[in-house]
Protein backbone atom coordinates (compact mmCIF):
# COMPACT_ATOMS: atom_id res chain seq x y z
CA UNK A 1 0.00 0.00 0.00
CA UNK A 2 2.75 2.24 1.17
CA UNK A 3 4.71 1.38 -2.29
CA UNK A 4 1.59 2.24 -4.51
CA UNK A 5 1.27 5.67 -2.55
CA UNK A 6 5.05 6.88 -2.95
CA UNK A 7 4.99 5.55 -6.45
CA UNK A 8 1.99 8.22 -7.23
CA UNK A 9 3.85 10.83 -5.34
CA UNK A 10 6.37 10.55 -6.94
CA UNK A 11 4.97 10.47 -10.54
CA UNK A 12 2.89 13.64 -9.44
CA UNK A 13 6.87 15.37 -8.36
CA UNK A 14 7.86 15.88 -11.49
CA UNK A 15 5.42 17.48 -13.33
CA UNK A 16 4.40 19.83 -10.65
CA UNK A 17 7.90 20.67 -10.38
CA UNK A 18 8.24 21.55 -14.38
CA UNK A 19 4.99 23.23 -13.86
CA UNK A 20 6.44 25.43 -10.83
CA UNK A 21 9.57 26.19 -13.28
CA UNK A 22 7.26 27.10 -16.34
CA UNK A 23 5.06 29.28 -14.41
CA UNK A 24 8.55 31.12 -12.81
CA UNK A 25 9.62 31.55 -16.60
CA UNK A 26 6.09 32.78 -17.84
CA UNK A 27 5.89 35.05 -14.99
CA UNK A 28 8.79 36.63 -15.74
CA UNK A 29 8.17 36.84 -19.64
CA UNK A 30 4.67 38.24 -18.54
CA UNK A 31 6.34 40.88 -16.10
CA UNK A 32 8.86 41.94 -19.11
CA UNK A 33 6.09 42.43 -21.40
CA UNK A 34 3.69 44.40 -18.75
CA UNK A 35 5.90 47.01 -19.22
CA UNK A 36 4.14 48.23 -21.59
CA UNK A 37 6.62 46.89 -24.42
CA UNK A 38 9.79 48.44 -23.20
CA UNK A 39 12.76 46.21 -23.80
CA UNK A 40 14.07 47.05 -19.85
CA UNK A 41 13.75 44.92 -17.10
CA UNK A 42 11.77 45.70 -14.10
CA UNK A 43 14.65 44.53 -11.31
CA UNK A 44 12.13 44.94 -8.16
CA UNK A 45 9.32 42.62 -9.95
CA UNK A 46 12.23 39.85 -11.31
CA UNK A 47 13.80 40.18 -7.65
CA UNK A 48 10.37 39.54 -5.85
CA UNK A 49 9.41 36.58 -8.61
CA UNK A 50 12.78 35.24 -8.09
CA UNK A 51 12.33 34.99 -4.24
CA UNK A 52 9.15 34.11 -4.64
CA UNK A 53 10.07 31.32 -6.91
CA UNK A 54 13.08 30.28 -4.71
CA UNK A 55 10.31 29.87 -1.59
CA UNK A 56 8.08 28.05 -3.63
CA UNK A 57 11.24 25.65 -4.51
CA UNK A 58 12.43 25.95 -0.96
CA UNK A 59 9.53 24.30 0.25
CA UNK A 60 8.71 22.21 -2.33
CA UNK A 61 11.99 20.54 -1.06
CA UNK A 62 11.04 20.83 2.34
CA UNK A 63 7.59 19.21 1.57
CA UNK A 64 8.47 16.57 -1.12
CA UNK A 65 12.59 15.87 0.23
CA UNK A 66 10.87 13.04 2.98
CA UNK A 67 8.51 11.49 0.88
CA UNK A 68 11.40 11.72 -1.99
CA UNK A 69 13.68 10.36 0.16
CA UNK A 70 11.58 7.45 1.64
CA UNK A 71 10.42 6.79 -1.42
CA UNK A 72 13.94 5.89 -2.92
CA UNK A 73 14.85 4.52 -0.02
CA UNK A 74 11.89 2.35 -0.02
CA UNK A 75 12.77 1.37 -4.25
CA UNK A 76 16.14 0.90 -3.41
CA UNK A 77 14.81 -1.76 -0.18
CA UNK A 78 12.38 -2.72 -2.66
CA UNK A 79 15.23 -3.44 -5.11
CA UNK A 80 17.37 -5.45 -2.54
CA UNK A 81 14.76 -7.65 -1.87
CA UNK A 82 13.88 -8.76 -4.87
CA UNK A 83 17.42 -8.77 -5.35
CA UNK A 84 17.31 -11.31 -2.77
CA UNK A 85 14.55 -13.06 -3.53
CA UNK A 86 16.00 -13.94 -6.46
CA UNK A 87 19.50 -14.79 -5.59
CA UNK A 88 17.85 -17.11 -2.83
CA UNK A 89 15.59 -18.95 -5.80
CA UNK A 90 18.60 -18.97 -7.76
CA UNK A 91 20.46 -20.59 -5.23
CA UNK A 92 17.44 -22.99 -4.39
CA UNK A 93 16.71 -23.70 -8.30
CA UNK A 94 20.54 -24.43 -8.34
CA UNK A 95 19.93 -27.18 -4.93
CA UNK A 96 17.25 -28.92 -6.74
CA UNK A 97 19.33 -28.98 -10.12
CA UNK A 98 21.92 -30.54 -8.24
CA UNK A 99 19.62 -32.92 -6.28
CA UNK A 100 17.45 -33.75 -9.73
CA UNK A 101 21.32 -34.01 -11.32
CA UNK A 102 21.89 -36.67 -8.75
CA UNK A 103 18.71 -38.06 -8.26
CA UNK A 104 18.99 -39.10 -12.00
CA UNK A 105 22.53 -40.40 -11.97
CA UNK A 106 21.06 -42.72 -8.82
CA UNK A 107 18.03 -43.43 -11.27
CA UNK A 108 20.75 -43.82 -14.28
CA UNK A 109 22.76 -46.65 -11.82
CA UNK A 110 19.46 -48.32 -10.81
CA UNK A 111 18.61 -48.50 -14.22
CA UNK A 112 21.95 -50.09 -15.48
CA UNK A 113 22.14 -52.25 -12.25
CA UNK A 114 18.74 -53.53 -12.83
CA UNK A 115 19.35 -54.05 -17.02
CA UNK A 116 22.37 -55.44 -15.82
CA UNK A 117 20.52 -58.54 -13.78
CA UNK A 118 17.88 -59.02 -16.41
CA UNK A 119 20.98 -59.81 -18.97
CA UNK A 120 22.31 -61.97 -16.53
CA UNK A 121 19.12 -63.70 -15.55
CA UNK A 122 18.25 -64.06 -19.17
CA UNK A 123 21.90 -65.34 -19.75
CA UNK A 124 21.27 -67.63 -16.96
CA UNK A 125 17.98 -68.78 -17.73
CA UNK A 126 19.41 -69.67 -21.64
CA UNK A 127 21.93 -71.96 -20.09
CA UNK A 128 19.63 -73.93 -18.10
CA UNK A 129 17.39 -74.34 -20.96
CA UNK A 130 20.26 -75.23 -23.61
CA UNK A 131 21.57 -77.73 -20.73
CA UNK A 132 17.96 -78.90 -20.40
CA UNK A 133 17.57 -79.71 -24.03
CA UNK A 134 20.69 -81.33 -24.12
CA UNK A 135 19.99 -83.53 -21.64
CA UNK A 136 16.71 -84.12 -23.04
CA UNK A 137 18.85 -84.96 -25.93
CA UNK A 138 21.25 -87.45 -24.72
CA UNK A 139 18.50 -89.16 -22.67
CA UNK A 140 16.57 -89.62 -25.90
CA UNK A 141 19.51 -90.51 -27.74
CA UNK A 142 20.20 -92.97 -24.97
CA UNK A 143 17.06 -94.30 -25.14
CA UNK A 144 17.08 -94.80 -28.80
CA UNK A 145 20.13 -97.02 -28.32
CA UNK A 146 19.06 -99.05 -25.62
CA UNK A 147 15.45 -99.35 -27.50
CA UNK A 148 17.97 -99.83 -31.00
CA UNK A 149 19.95 -102.39 -28.52
CA UNK A 150 16.59 -104.19 -27.27
CA UNK A 151 15.62 -104.45 -30.92
CA UNK A 152 18.92 -105.65 -32.35
CA UNK A 153 19.00 -108.31 -29.19
CA UNK A 154 15.06 -109.71 -30.27
CA UNK A 155 15.92 -109.77 -33.64
CA UNK A 156 19.04 -111.91 -32.84
CA UNK A 157 17.40 -114.13 -30.93
CA UNK A 158 14.79 -114.33 -32.96
CA UNK A 159 16.68 -115.17 -36.18
CA UNK A 160 19.01 -117.51 -33.69
CA UNK A 161 15.71 -119.04 -33.06
CA UNK A 162 14.80 -119.21 -36.59
CA UNK A 163 18.51 -120.40 -37.68
CA UNK A 164 17.90 -123.18 -35.33
CA UNK A 165 14.94 -124.38 -36.35
CA UNK A 166 15.55 -124.15 -39.70
CA UNK A 167 18.99 -125.86 -38.61
CA UNK A 168 16.92 -129.02 -37.23
CA UNK A 169 15.06 -129.20 -39.58
CA UNK A 170 17.07 -129.09 -42.22
CA UNK A 171 19.26 -131.65 -40.42
CA UNK A 172 16.22 -133.68 -39.83
CA UNK A 173 15.76 -133.96 -43.44
CA UNK A 174 19.29 -134.42 -44.11
CA UNK A 175 19.24 -137.71 -41.52
CA UNK A 176 16.13 -138.95 -43.14
CA UNK A 177 17.28 -138.89 -46.36
CA UNK A 178 20.47 -140.22 -45.38
CA UNK A 179 20.32 -141.86 -42.56
CA UNK A 180 20.13 -146.55 -42.28
CA UNK A 181 17.98 -148.68 -39.95
CA UNK A 182 21.55 -149.88 -38.56
CA UNK A 183 23.09 -145.97 -37.96
CA UNK A 184 19.60 -145.55 -36.02
CA UNK A 185 20.22 -149.05 -33.93
CA UNK A 186 23.64 -147.75 -33.53
CA UNK A 187 22.60 -144.27 -32.13
CA UNK A 188 19.94 -145.66 -30.25
CA UNK A 189 23.00 -147.97 -28.40
CA UNK A 190 25.06 -145.15 -28.25
CA UNK A 191 22.29 -142.95 -26.55
CA UNK A 192 21.40 -145.72 -24.08
CA UNK A 193 25.05 -146.32 -23.16
CA UNK A 194 25.76 -142.53 -22.42
CA UNK A 195 22.48 -142.54 -19.75
CA UNK A 196 24.00 -145.37 -18.45
CA UNK A 197 27.18 -143.93 -17.92
CA UNK A 198 25.14 -140.30 -16.47
CA UNK A 199 23.88 -142.72 -14.35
Amino acid sequence: MQGSFTMVRSKCFAPLLSLVFVFAIQGSVWASEAGGGAHHLNWTDFLYRTIAFLLLVGILVKLLKKPLANFLNSRREEIRRMLDELQAKTVEAQKKSAELETRMAAVEQETKKIVDELIAEGEAERRKIIEAAHRQAEYIQQQARIAIQQEVQAARASLTDEVADLSVAAAENVLRQNIQSEDQERLVREFMTMVVEAK
